[in-house]
């Protein structure tokens, strides 16, 4: 007991230290390790729209929310990193226009009332979507008790449908025609609001009717070198000044990076083949060998049937045409893949046949021999001459199919379970009405349509798509890995950016929540590294799917107005024209001041006198100069006679004269014409536009990239 208390005197500060670091240090690791951003400062926010935050875990319930609808949609339960990327991006958006459309729905008080939502989905003129789901094939008319029969059994399976997923797809689509709708009535309301003045249609008559003819020469910004203009730092600054507004970007950091993609080695390759041939050479050996087929046939020895030209092979199928049945078809190599088959048998069948059913479920407990005893009952009222649309209608647990009298329409050979597909295709007659058990139920079905049959083929396959192994990976990841040691300073990775050998990529703005990037479709640790590092950084070796990649922080551009080393590639060359049109311009001023006519200039600068005839203000392209807008502005001010004065174009430098004068229209008395046109070249803007111009009227703040 002594001991105790000694070590409890002496210790007992030291373990009380211990201890306290031990949570500082769980509390740092957490802090690290988490995505609420402690160190950052962010906290849980992902962002802010007009001054309200979005917390992550908000934000990430809707974007569960567009995965599972996606997934649903699609079919697809694996998305890709690129499509969940998508759908995140898609999410944000439209939480920014949700937010936007309900503050214009509030403040013009446009909402859906309770009779007209009853209408969109059981009136006379139903959603379209709505419509074309529950039209009566046989009447052509839409059936509303269709749709009530549906959402009287949302809670129920039928055919082995989820119900969860059923409810969460009605959902969704009910969300959205509601959202469409009324977002139709504010699109319409923006379009009604456009009106057109009466003077405005008559300046747009004039401007479109006044006609000019004149004659010019066009000196092409091509005829001086682009070696003889020195375009400077203050060139491209003075020109992003005047057009501050053109320029205005988010926060970018330019990039370079050098890729290297692991593939296949020989090695690599002469494995997968060995893998199909060893099977190949066993069919050869044992064609009939069924357990070998189960065991490494892609298909596990289905013995299902294939139509030839629904395979996705294309060489299989020239080959299956030509073959017995029992041949093997030596190894071949197709999309990446080494591949054999046997072809087991070949029989005539239709690919589809057209059918009709009533279903007696056996699902959530049912009682079988009840529910057998039920469906001989129906079976046999149909075979004294019932109608079978009617029972259908009246007994089917299929609620979608009885509501069209059990037409199920055209069904592909292998889309419905075995039992089903093998009385379809195998034992079933046009006009026959026979009993079959599934593990849904028990089925009354009669075939309504059997095709014209065709060559179909059982086979089994072995394929193995021919993939880099780990030794090859390693070795491409000390490729990288030199390259980064060798390369570690700003200078040297600059200048192995100019080694024809490596792969490598500058990307000039890359965007904070950017995924992609040239040469990299799945990139979005870099983009996170470049928004974390300071500039001139080199990156350690980034692993990327197929890819290891080093890259460069070159530069840090901030949001506004883009910088000269930003902008450089892309003002540049507009700069450069600017300075030689003015240079063009300045020759031609000086050899008018020398009383030149259009013919003199025209030989000065080794160019003809060209024509145009009956060109206006209004119009966008003139026939063989192209679009510049300064020609339009430049019209009305000529003097017939009077050569002008060079006129500084897209593309060239222009000198004209007009010819005769300008013919002027009449006026007219309706100008309504004119006034449409306007309208439905303003309207769209509106209608499509609006969106754009209501972000710009709040503050938006995005920080997912801190997150993801």
């Amino acid at each position: 007991m002594a001991m105790i208390q000694i070590i409890r005197n002496k210790l007992g500060p030291a373990i009380v230290i211990i201890i306290g670091l031990s949570l500082g240090l769980f509390v740092l690791q957490t802090a690290l390790d988490s995505n609420t951003g402690l160190l950052s400062g962010k906290g849980d926010t992902v962002g802010t729209i007009d001054g309200k935050k979005i917390n992550i875990r908000e934000f990430q319930a809707k974007v569960d929310t567009s995965i599972e609808a996606y997934k649903l949609n699609s079919n697809n339960k694996n998305l890709d990193d690129n499509t969940i990327f998508s759908l995140r991006d898609q999410t944000w958006n439209q939480m920014i226009g949700d937010y936007l459309n309900n503050r214009e729905f509030d403040a013009l008080g446009i909402t859906l009332p309770k009779d007209q939502l009853q209408d969109l989905f059981f009136g006379a003129d139903p959603y379209p979507e709505l419509k074309k789901s529950f039209t009566n094939p046989n009447t052509g008319q839409f059936d509303p008790m269709a749709v009530k029969n549906y959402l009287d059994n949302l809670d129920k399976s039928v055919q082995g449908e989820d119900v969860a997923e059923k409810q969460t797809r009605w959902a969704s689509f009910q969300k959205y025609v509601l959202n469409d709708v009324i977002t139709g009535k504010y699109k319409t309301l923006l379009k009604n609001a456009v009106y057109v003045p009466k003077w405005q249609a008559e300046m747009e008559y004039n401007d479109k009717e006044t006609k000019y003819s004149i004659q010019y020469v066009k000196i092409p910004f091509t005829d001086m070198s682009d070696s003889s203009i020195k375009v400077t730092d203050a060139n491209i600054q003075e020109y992003i000044n005047r057009h501050k507004e053109q320029y205005k970007q988010d926060e970018t950091r330019k990039i370079e990076y050098v890729i290297f993609t692991v593939q296949p080695s020989a090695a690599d390759t002469a494995k997968a083949f060995k893998y199909v041939n060893d099977s190949y050479e066993h069919f050869v050996a044992t064609p009939n060998d069924t357990d070998y087929f189960r065991r490494y046939g892609d298909r596990a020895y289905d013995k299902m049937y294939y139509n030839p030209s629904k395979l996705s092979s294309k060489l299989l199928l020239d080959t299956l045409s030509k073959v017995a049945v029992g041949s093997v078809i030596p190894v071949y190599f197709e999309e990446g893949s080494y591949k054999t088959a046997v072809l087991i048998d070949r029989k005539m069948m239709p690919d589809s046949v057209k059918a009709s059913h009533i279903l007696f479920s056996t699902q959530n407990g049912a009682d079988s021999i009840k529910v057998l005893a039920k469906a001989d009952s129906v079976f046999n009222a149909i075979k004294g001459g019932a109608a079978f649309e009617e029972l259908a209608a009246k007994y089917s647990d299929d609620k979608g199919s009885g509501a069209k009298g059990g037409d199920l329409g055209y069904i592909k050979y292998g889309m419905t379970v075995k039992k089903f597909n093998d009385y379809l295709f195998e034992t079933g007659k046009v006009g026959e009405v026979s009993i079959v058990k599934t593990e849904f139920g028990y089925h009354i079905i009669r075939m309504t349509e059997s095709p014209a049959s065709t060559a179909q083929v059982q086979l089994t396959s072995v394929t193995r798509h021919v993939e880099y192994s780990s030794t090859t990976a390693n070795s491409i990841y000390d490729n990288a890995t030199k390259f980064l040691n060798e390369h570690s300073t700003p200078e040297l990775f600059t200048k192995a950016m100019q080694d024809q050998n490596l792969n490598k990529q500058t990307n000039e703005q890359t965007k904070k929540n950017d995924f992609q990037i040239p040469g990299l479709t799945t990139a979005r640790e870099v983009v996170k590294w470049s928004y974390g590092a300071e500039k001139d950084a080199i990156s350690s070796v980034f692993t990327l799917g197929d890819n290891y990649a080093v890259a460069h922080l070159v530069s840090i551009s901030p949001e506004g107005t883009g910088t000269v080393e930003a902008l450089r590639s892309q003002v540049e060359p507009l700069v450069r024209n600017e300075l030689k049109g003015a240079a063009i311009a300045g020759q031609v001023n000086a050899s008018v001041a020398l009383n030149a006519t259009l013919e003199s200039l025209a030989q000065k600068f080794n160019k003809e006198v060209s024509s145009g005839e009956n060109m206006a203000f209004g119009d966008g392209y003139f026939n063989n100069i192209g679009f510049e807008p300064k020609l339009n502005g430049a019209l009305s001010t000529l003097k017939e006679g009077v050569i002008s004065k060079p006129i500084v174009g897209r593309n060239a430098v222009f000198v004209l004269k007009l010819t005769a004068e300008s013919t002027k229209p009449q006026p007219i008395a309706d100008y309504n014409q004119y006034k449409q046109q306007i309208s439905q070249s303003v309207s769209p803007r509106f209608e499509y536009g609006f969106t754009d111009a209501l972000k710009k009227t709040i503050t938006i703040v995005d920080d997912r990239y801190l997150f993801f």
